[in-house]
């Protein structure tokens, strides 16, 4: 399951980045893909075999999804289709922008497929049939909307590097349309602060471990502290090491306080 999210994340942002050209306006990553355009022709063609391979006979993805109950096939058919409106311009036959061209949208797009395929798609591919059962338990919502909301404010932090990239090409986003100050005082601090309070609840009614309570306030300072950074850095390679690092370090956290409390 891993390996064919990883793979078709890759297929899917690769292809965005197939159609775009060297007029000034993209960065240094746009310009890789163009100038390695036929060997992503020649990736794009092997991964997207390993990703059927893997989804239709490895994982058996049709025979789960019509098994699954209706409601979790709606909310995977929704995910399908805003990650397909996401970047519809570039399939060239729809007459209206896409969510990535229209601010807020953009930003809950891209957290609402990240959390269903990081959340909600393991658990189910885990439990099966079973996954019904721990929609009723707070644990699973308290995960849920945490990872919602860090990644609501990662995609934004994300917006704020695509600044001067997003203004010429008329991408409407948060930072855009209010500045970086407005976005990092009145959304990101507000957002933190709220996530702050969150996992506080989430401690004293014994949901999270005082581990993770030391963790995930460790995360939120740090977050914090790399929105300030973002704001002075130019150069796509430091932005994304920041941004991109602080989701590893959340990563290599939470599976070492998992393990610690799963050997106390």
């Amino acid at each position: 399951l891993l390996l064919f999210i990883h793979l078709a994340t890759v297929v899917y942002y690769t292809h965005a980045y197939f159609h775009e050209d060297h007029d000034g306006i993209y960065d240094e990553r746009s310009k890789w893909h163009q100038n390695n355009k036929q060997y992503l022709k020649f990736r794009q063609f092997i991964y997207t075999c390993l990703c059927l391979w893997i989804g239709l006979l490895k994982l058996d993805l049709l025979n789960l999804f019509f098994h699954a109950a209706i409601w979790i096939q709606l909310i995977l058919l929704l995910t399908v289709f805003i990650s397909t409106i996401y970047y519809i311009p570039n399939f060239h036959f729809f007459p209206f922008k896409s969510f990535r061209h229209n601010g807020i949208l953009k930003s809950v797009s891209i957290t609402w497929v990240w959390s269903i395929i990081c959340c909600l798609l393991p658990i189910w591919f885990t439990l099966g049939k079973n996954f019904t059962a721990i929609l009723y338990q707070y644990i699973f919502w308290n995960h849920f909307i945490y990872l919602f909301l860090f990644i609501l404010v990662l995609s934004i932090l994300f917006d704020i590097k695509d600044l001067y990239r997003d203004k010429k090409e008329l991408i409407n986003t948060i930072v855009a349309k209010h500045g970086i100050p407005f976005t990092i005082n009145s959304i990101i601090l507000p957002l933190l602060t709220f996530l702050l309070l969150f996992v506080i609840v989430g401690y004293v009614y014994q949901v999270n471990t005082e581990l993770q309570l030391i963790a995930n306030v460790s995360i939120l300072g740090l977050t914090y502290y790399i929105a300030q950074k973002v704001i002075y850095q130019k150069t796509i390679h430091v932005n994304m090491l920041l941004i991109d690092g602080l989701i590893m370090i959340k990563a290599l956290l939470s599976i070492l306080i998992w393990q610690l409390t799963l050997n106390y």
